[in-house]
C-alpha cells in the first residue's frame, strides 16, 4: 500500500490544481470547461467555478409578503403556508442555478430572498412571486370556457421539458400522473374537435383544438414561445404553484459588502498568514517544517477544489471557516512534531520515532478534528444563511487537514528519513546522540613490601 500512496497522493495533487485553475485554457480531454462525461444515455455536465456570496459579488434581495387575505376555505395555518411557500420558491431558485440563495422566514407573513448573482430585479420579481396555477378550461356552450369539477390543474404534471416536437416549436411537454392522466384522456374523448382553453394564473396560454383521443396523459403546450420563455414556464410548472399568492414589499441590488480591493486584500492578507506560519514551522521543526509547508499547500489546493467542485459558496463566514481550519491543519502538525522530538530524545532511531510519534498524537488529532466537525455539524443544523456557510466550509476544511495530517504529513516523514543526508537528528529539532567513549582498563595495583 506504501508504494502506491505517493502515486495517489501525487495524482490527487495534480488534479486539484487543475480544478483549481480559475479558466480551463486547454480543453483536452473534453471541450468544456469543467467535468463532462458523455457516455450513451449518461450524460452529465458541472462547469467549474468559485460561487461567491452575496456580501462577495451582490445580487438581489427581496422580502415579499404572503397575501392570506386572498385565500378562500382555507384550513392551513401562516407558517404552514409560509414553510410551503418557501419550499416552491427554493426549487424555482435552484433549477434557475444561483448559488445558496438565502431563502428564510421573516416573521410569520413575510419571506426574505437573497439571489446571489441576479442583478435583473424584474426577472427575480417575477420567478419568485408567480404563482404559477395552471388550469385546462373546456367549452361552456356559449363561445367561453369554464373550469371541470374538480378542476383539472397543473398539480399532478410529471417533470415538464421544452421540446421543438410540435406544430409551433418551441413547446412545453407535460403528462398527467395518476387519476388525472384518465381525466385527461375523457376529455378528449368528450371535447374532440373542439378548443380547450390552457391559462396560467387566470391568462391564457394557448386554446388547441383536440384533433384525436389522446392515448395517454401527455401533452404539449403550445403558445409561440421562445427559448427561453418555453425554459421558464417549464421551471414554474416543475417548482409548483404557489400555494398563497405574493406581493414584493421592499426590492433591491445589493453591492457586495466587500469591494474588489477589499477582497484582493484579503487575499493579500491569506497569503501572508501562511507565509508566517511557514516560516515558523521553518524555523522550529526545522525539516518536519519544511515537509509541513508543503503538506500545507496541498491542503489548500485540495480544500478550494472540493469547494469548486461541490459547489461550496463562499461568504466571508465561509472563508472564515476555511482559514480556521487551515489553523486545525498546523495544530495537528505541531501535535505530530512534538511527539517526535520527544521520541528522538529518549533515544530511538528516526524510523522507530516517526511511528511512535504518529501513535501518540493521533489520538489527540482525532479527537480534537473529531470535536469541531461535530460542532460544526449542530452549527449547520440549527444554524441558517451565513452560519450554514460557516458550518459546512469548517466541516470540509478540518476533514481535508485530518487526511493531511495523517496520510500526507506522515508520507513525506517516512520519504525524508529514507534518504541518508536527511537522517541526521539536528535537522529534526533534536541534538546527535552522544557516542560512547570506550573506559581506560585500570592498572592492578603493585604489591608493596
Amino acid at each position: 500500500m506504501r508504494g502506491i500512496l505517493p502515486w495517489l497522493i501525487g495524482l490527487i495533487a495534480i488534479l486539484a490544481v487543475w480544478v483549481d485553475i480559475p479558466k480551463h485554457q486547454v480543453s483536452f480531454p473534453f471541450d468544456y470547461p469543467g467535468i463532462s462525461v458523455n457516455l450513451g444515455p449518461i450524460k452529465y455536465q458541472q462547469e467549474i467555478k468559485t460561487h461567491l456570496g452575496l456580501d462577495l459579488q451582490g445580487g438581489t434581495q427581496l422580502v415579499v409578503r404572503l397575501q392570506t387575505e386572498k385565500l378562500q376555505n382555507n384550513n392551513a395555518s401562516i407558517s404552514d403556508l409560509n414553510q410551503q411557500t418557501r419550499n416552491v420558491i427554493e426549487r424555482r431558485i435552484n433549477q434557475l442555478g444561483v448559488s445558496e440563495p438565502v431563502i428564510q422566514a421573516l416573521g410569520e407573513d413575510k419571506i426574505i430572498i437573497e439571489l446571489p448573482g441576479v442583478s435583473d430585479l424584474d426577472k427575480a420579481r417575477e420567478v419568485a412571486t408567480q404563482q404559477a396555477f395552471l388550469e385546462f378550461k373546456v367549452p361552456d356552450g356559449k363561445g367561453g370556457f369554464m373550469s371541470l369539477t374538480p378542476p383539472l390543474t397543473g398539480a399532478n404534471l410529471a417533470q415538464t421539458y421544452v421540446t421543438n416536437s410540435c406544430n409551433t416549436p418551441p413547446c412545453v411537454h407535460f403528462e398527467f400522473q395518476g387519476p388525472d392522466a384518465q381525466r385527461w384522456i375523457d376529455l378528449s374523448k368528450t371535447y374532440q374537435g373542439q378548443a380547450v382553453q390552457i391559462s396560467l394564473d387566470n391568462n391564457v396560454i394557448s386554446s388547441p383544438t383536440i384533433n384525436d383521443v389522446f392515448t395517454s396523459g401527455s401533452g404539449v403546450i403550445e403558445g409561440r414561445f421562445t427559448t427561453a420563455s418555453a425554459r421558464d414556464l417549464s421551471l414554474l410548472l416543475n417548482s409548483g404553484a404557489l400555494p398563497v399568492p405574493l406581493e414584493v414589499v421592499q426590492s433591491a441590488r445589493v453591492d457586495p459588502t466587500l469591494g474588489r480591493d477589499s477582497v484582493n486584500r484579503s487575499i493579500l492578507a491569506g497569503i501572508v498568514g501562511l507565509l508566517l506560519v511557514g516560516a515558523f514551522m521553518v524555523a522550529y521543526y526545522r525539516l518536519p517544517g519544511v515537509l509541513a509547508v508543503f503538506a500545507l499547500l496541498f491542503y489548500t489546493a485540495l480544500t478550494y477544489a472540493v469547494f469548486r467542485l461541490v459547489p461550496v459558496t463562499l461568504t466571508l463566514a465561509g472563508i472564515a471557516g476555511f482559514v480556521l481550519s487551515i489553523g486545525m491543519a498546523v495544530d495537528a502538525n505541531v501535535l505530530t512534531f512534538e511527539r517526535l522530538k520527544e521520541e528522538l530524545r529518549t533515544g530511538k532511531s528516526l524510523r522507530a520515532a516517526v511511528d511512535a510519534g504518529w501513535r501518540r498524537a493521533f489520538s489527540s488529532i482525532w479527537y480534537s478534528n473529531l470535536a469541531t466537525i461535530l460542532t460544526a455539524g449542530i452549527l449547520f443544523y440549527f444554524g441558517t444563511g451565513t452560519v450554514k456557510g460557516f458550518a459546512f466550509t469548517l466541516a470540509i476544511g478540518v476533514t481535508v487537514s485530518f487526511f493531511t495530517a495523517v496520510v500526507v504529513t506522515q508520507m513525506l516523514l517516512h520519504a525524508a528519513i529514507e534518504v541518508d543526508a536527511l537522517r541526521r537528528r539536528p535537522l529534526y529539532g533534536v541534538e546527535e546522540r552522544p557516542t560512547e567513549t570506550a573506559r581506560p582498563t585500570p592498572t592492578p595495583a603493585r604489591e608493596t613490601a
